[in-house]
């Protein structure tokens, strides 16, 4: 594991207005973080308080958790953002799809019977291969 050595200068702050349920405090004020570290290009956000100090504190110890992962990822050149669909499920079609290695299986053989491994095996060498 390396070291990381991180400035203000690393990471982009932006403020806005939130918006749902909380009224006209909510709506009208801009305390709303959303943070980038500009290097990886990982963003957080910081929304549930009404507290600008509260909200950034949230979001940068979200991101920091984010930053950490991601170098430590690295090494593997495994990289899953938040959002990025690794597998997909499809009972009707009888399917299960991995992205990274392009195999696909029964969904009985998968889910029912719980016969992971040669998803799993693929994936390793999928990832390997990068």
């Amino acid at each position: 594991m390396k070291e990381l050595h991180l400035t203000k200068k690393d990471f982009k702050l932006e403020w806005f207005s939130g918006t749902g349920a909380g009224g006209q405090h909510r709506n009208k004020h801009q305390n709303c973080c959303r943070i980038t570290h500009i290097a990886s290009g990982l963003k957080c956000q910081g929304t549930a308080n009404k507290s600008r100090v509260a909200n950034q504190r949230d979001a940068f110890n979200n991101l920091a958790k984010m930053v950490i992962s991601y170098y430590n990822n690295e090494t593997t050149k495994e990289r899953i953002t938040e959002g990025e669909t690794v597998r997909n499920y499809h009972a009707v079609r009888n399917e299960v799809h991995d992205k990274a290695s392009g195999l696909k299986m029964t969904y009985k053989q998968i889910v029912l019977d719980g016969d992971l491994e040669p998803m799993i095996k693929a994936r390793l060498e999928a990832v390997c291969e990068r």
